[in-house]
């Protein structure tokens, strides 16, 4: 019985015919196909996933793969295209895949590769203190491999150099100086205006009364420093004079020196030579040139110079130090003049003294340097006895024990303790002996306070009548600290004690001030202090008080 046709399969019928008439036709006329127009790479609906240009993707076709043929099919592809089955269409010659380097993108490949590029990176290799370098030496020794070596421990040092810091200079207020060949001078100027409550340093209770004054004063001198690699010289010198304008009686000049000098003739030894100089004047109130009489008083203010020298040799071995020097001073008076006409001849007390110094010392550190000296002098005046009738040449002995320490730059100096004697050829005039104590140290707490102590223990002469002589101790202290660093403030202090031996007379005083120093440049500097003096006695009409204002300017090279 033959099949039933329904009204769907005769429309599919005539579909298929349709579709298939245009394709016949064409065959039956020998006619060739129009060629095949090749789609553009971006035309996604000619190309297939898989690449292959003979799918077709026509939603009206029922059959959507028909006509597909594998690559590389004789059927569609070649000389045989033409042959293709009916109903295939043709779209050319397939194109290569192109396929990509796996991985992607490729490594890049070193320096003794097989086939190395020219943009090829060195051979890595570990480092020789690494772990794997270390691993593989353990695994493989070489015989002839050498040692590792430690890695760098400073910082490479930069290619490109940093630019230096400037250079700070520590004192840049301080005077250049003047180059004297291989020395340096330091020559200054220095002067003051103010006012001296008591110029002439008299009691309270002294007829006519102390009275004030203005004053000015001048103030000049140098300071001579060697610049030698061996040896040593070393020279200071300051003199003034301070003018009172209300009290001209009450003028007077003032100074002080030093000089040190050292020749290294060997290592271990060197000669040395000191000197010193100074300049005072004796107070009118003085006990020593004293009239003893009511109303007399002296009018001048006696001058008294004293210079002398040293010279010697200093021996080393090893850390032994052993020196002697011999020693000369000359001290001299100028005559007082009283208020009555007379004249006390002060001149005729001028001596001469000569000694010898003795001193050994031991090195035990850097730090520390323990010593003893011992002294031996005669002292010879001009006249045989004084304007009083004493026999006044005498012979003294002292010897002292201290150390020099150097405790870092915090504290230096030398200190020492001993006694003295002195015998007078006057049997009326009693032996002067005491104790000693002298002292010159330096304490730095910080770089911008200084501390300066000092202590000196002096046998001094004296024309009082029945005394032998006046033991003087003196202690100074100073301390300096820098506001600025062209800006200095000093607070000075000083006591003394005079213990007249023969006589029941002591005296005590004491002198303290504060003194501000501004450097305005290095060759001009600002100055203003103030000063306290007293001056007590056990003896009535001796002590004395006074206030000193000054201010100035000081000029130095």
């Amino acid at each position: 019985m033959p099949p039933r046709t329904t009204k769907h399969s005769v429309a599919a019928s005539l579909a298929a015919a349709l579709l298939l008439a245009p394709a016949q036709q064409a065959r039956s006329q020998e006619l060739p196909l129009a060629p095949a127009i090749e789609p553009s790479p971006g035309d996604a609906r000619d190309v297939s996933p898989l690449g292959n240009r003979n799918m077709t993707a026509d939603p009206m076709r029922g059959d959507s793969l028909r006509g597909f043929r594998p690559e590389g099919d004789a059927s569609t592809t070649g000389a045989n295209a033409d042959d293709a089955a009916p109903g295939a269409a043709n779209y050319g010659a397939p194109r290569p895949r192109t396929r990509l380097p796996k991985p992607y993108p490729p490594h890049r490949v070193h320096a003794g590769a097989p086939h190395p590029s020219k943009n090829s990176l060195p051979p890595l290799e570990p480092y020789k203190t690494s772990a794997a370098a270390r691993r593989a030496l353990r695994l493989h020794p070489r015989p002839d491999a050498p040692a590792p070596e430690a890695g760098p421990t400073v910082a490479v040092t930069p290619t490109i150099k940093a630019k230096p810091k400037p250079v700070v200079e520590l004192n840049p207020y301080d005077p250049v100086g003047i180059g004297v060949g291989s020395l340096r001078l330091t020559p200054f100027v220095e002067t003051s205006t103010g006012y001296d409550s008591n110029p002439d340093r008299l009691s309270s209770s002294n007829v006519p009364a102390p009275t004030g004054s203005k004053l000015l004063r001048a103030d000049g001198g140098f300071k001579l420093r060697s610049d030698w690699e061996r040896d040593n010289l070393q020279a200071d010198l300051r003199l003034g004079y301070v003018d009172y304008l209300d009290y001209e009686q009450a003028s007077r000049p003032d100074g002080a020196g030093s000089f040190v000098g050292r020749y290294d003739v060997t290592r271990d030894t060197a000669i040395d030579v000191l000197g010193h100089f100074s300049l005072d004047t004796q107070r009118p109130g003085a006990p020593a040139i004293s009239s003893g009489s009511a109303g007399v008083t002296v009018t001048n203010r006696p001058v008294i110079v004293s210079s002398g020298t040293a010279a010697g040799v200093t021996e080393k071995f090893n850390r032994l130090e052993v020196s002697l020097r011999g020693a000369f001073d000359r001290t001299m008076y100028q005559d007082a003049y009283y208020s009555d006409g007379s004249t006390l001849n002060l001149a005729s007390t001028d001596f001469n003294d000569y000694g010898v110094i003795g001193r050994v010392a031991y090195e035990i550190s850097p730090s520390l340097k323990p010593f003893v000296e011992g002294t031996y002098d005669t002292r010879v005046h001009d006249s045989p006895v004084d304007p009083y009738g004493y026999y006044r040449d005498s012979e003294g002995l002292a010897l002292r024990g201290g150390a020099e320490v150097k405790i870092s730059d915090l504290l230096h100096g030398q200190a020492s303790g001993g006694y003295a004697e002195r015998d007078y050829q006057d049997v009326r005039l009693p032996q002067l002996r005491g104790p000693t104590v002298d002292a010159a140290l330096i304490y730095t707490p910080t770089p911008l306070t200084t501390l300066t102590l000092r202590g000196a223990t002096t046998l001094n002469e004296t024309t009082l009548t029945g005394a032998s002589g006046a033991i003087s101790r003196t202690i100074a202290a100073e301390l300096a600290h820098d506001l600025l660093r062209n800006l200095t403030v000093t607070a000075l202090g000083t006591y003394f004690n005079n213990q007249y031996q023969g006589v029941s007379l002591v005296e005590n005083g004491y002198t303290a001030g504060v003194r501000l120093d501004y450097k305005i440049t290095r060759s001009i500097a600002f100055h203003a202090s103030y000063s306290h003096e007293r001056l007590g006695s056990n003896e009535a009409g001796d002590d004395y008080t006074a206030n000193v204002f000054l201010v100035g300017l000081r000029f130095q090279q």
